[in-house]
């Protein structure tokens, strides 16, 4: 069978266990021997939360040198606040052009599209616009991006409005595919609204429960959710750097049983049946939980994040 040459990143988020992003009583595993169990694929780069893994400079830039002939890098922040000129002064010194970023929230984040249940999102909005433009001149001295993800809290509509106010010259889009459904949209309505200002794509793919007119999208090899009933090779044919993200360990409940779900997202009746009849059509019918959820052994939880890694990278190549 041949094999499309999709230029593919490994995201470190897709091993949320192994490297203890969920911050449980695990000791975080060797991140360059994770990354060299990868060297036999053909990965062009790799992403990562540069806040959370590096707590100095210097550490940052000894991995850099590592391996930057080998790899291109796609910068996160965890925690937009972490930005600042030193950091921004490496990743310029290494030609980095994009820089992924979310919408802060107070408190514990709240995925599944719920914005009803965020904490002040005007305020979080009015920060990140803050954020963003407090950097302008820079980044446009220096030809970087900020990229705003739809982290199951912002659909297109939200980030166009952002970009536009802000500015299309420096700001645009990390789209997460898997997390469009958790913001009311098909990933057909996400790119129709948003392709021109995409600028990085996360391939994540979810099993869709419909449980009590509530949604719940849980982890899964890319390619065996609701995306092997879509066409997304459009979104692959697209020139913008790809990583692969597999869910997290966590499953997402969208609240679409409360009203004000719909009413904090601004979806009308017909949005809204257009949505929920998408949904009914890649219901799983079957419930399914993580490894993690299943509290199996901490050993198969880190070799299967890494066998669905393989897995999700073969079905990719094999579209």
């Amino acid at each position: 069978m041949k094999c499309n040459n999709y230029n593919l990143n490994l995201n470190l988020y897709s091993y949320g266990y192994t490297l203890n992003f969920l911050k449980v009583k695990n000791k975080r595993k060797n991140l360059n021997h994770l990354i060299n169990k990868h060297k036999n694929l053909n990965i062009k780069g790799i992403e990562f939360p540069v806040d959370t893994l590096f707590k100095s400079i210097s550490n940052l830039e000894k991995f850099f040198e590592k391996y930057s002939s080998r790899y291109n890098f796609f910068i996160c922040f965890d925690n937009i606040y972490n930005i600042n000129l030193k950091v921004l002064n490496v990743l310029k010194k290494y030609k980095l052009k994009n820089i992924r970023i979310r919408m802060p929230q107070e408190g514990k984040t709240i995925y599944g599209g719920n914005k009803f249940l965020i904490k002040n999102i005007d305020k979080n909005l009015y920060e990140l616009k803050k954020i963003v433009k407090k950097f302008k001149n820079y980044f446009l001295d220096n030809n970087l991006f900020f990229c705003i993800e739809n982290h199951q809290d912002l659909h297109s509509k939200d980030i166009i409005n952002i970009i536009e106010e802000t500015g299309q010259d420096f700001v645009g889009i990390n789209w997460d595919i898997g997390n469009s459904i958790a913001c009311c949209e098909t990933p057909d309505q996400f790119f129709n609204n948003s392709c021109e200002y995409i600028r990085n794509i996360h391939l994540k793919d979810y099993n869709v429960f419909l449980k009590n007119n509530n949604i719940r999208l849980s982890r899964c090899v890319f390619g065996t959710g609701y995306l092997k009933k879509i066409n997304i090779k459009k979104y692959l044919k697209l020139k913008v750097s790809k990583s692969i993200e597999l869910g997290a360990q966590i499953s997402r409940i969208c609240k679409t049983s409360n009203d004000q779900y719909w009413l904090s997202n601004k979806i009308n009746n017909i949005e809204k049946n257009i949505f929920l009849n998408f949904i009914r059509e890649m219901n799983n019918n079957i419930e399914s939980l993580s490894d993690y959820e299943r509290n199996i052994k901490k050993e198969d939880i880190e070799n299967n994040e890494f066998s669905d890694f393989i897995s999700s990278y073969n079905n990719i190549r094999q579209l």
